[in-house]
């Protein structure tokens, strides 16, 4: 229902473009009219739609936080290895010690940013599979509509 109920408002929307007053190409619509149409198409887009946002939102969040969780990794990999140094230990096993903390980190935030991009591109996959089949869904509607 909402989605045949999409179709009906975009249909209302282009009657309101051809039936109103028009000037050089431009339309004038009364935007009360209008914010009303936007808000009922809103509440009208099917749940996939609401989905892909989220997700979205989310993969960007993940992302993000890998991103940091990677950048203070490397930033406490390099404050050991300093502290190392200053600690009057012998300097050839600090810095050792220093790279291989500083290789591991990298290794790490590099793990942490793949698995972020392979999980968020398995929650698009699925997303766009979704929305295909409602993109089809929708169609289908669209052609029943019009062939009644």
């Amino acid at each position: 229902m909402p989605k045949l109920n999409l179709i009906l408002l975009l249909e209302h929307l282009e009657k309101l473009a051809v039936n109103n007053f028009s000037i050089a190409g431009k339309v004038l619509i009364d935007k009360d009219e209008l914010e009303e149409l936007i808000n009922k198409m809103r509440m009208a887009l099917p749940e996939e739609i609401r989905e892909a946002e989220w997700v979205s939102r989310e993969k960007d969040k993940y992302l993000e936080q890998a991103q940091e969780e990677a950048k203070r990794i490397l930033r406490e990999a390099e404050l050991y290895a300093e502290r190392l140094v200053r600690e009057d230990q012998i300097t050839a096993q600090a810095q050792e010690e220093a790279k291989r903390i500083i290789s591991e980190a990298r290794k790490n935030a590099s793990q942490i940013e793949a698995d972020a991009l392979q999980y968020t591109n398995s929650i698009l996959e699925q997303l766009e599979e979704s929305l295909e089949r409602t993109i089809r869904i929708v169609r289908k509607s669209r052609e029943e509509i019009l062939h009644k």
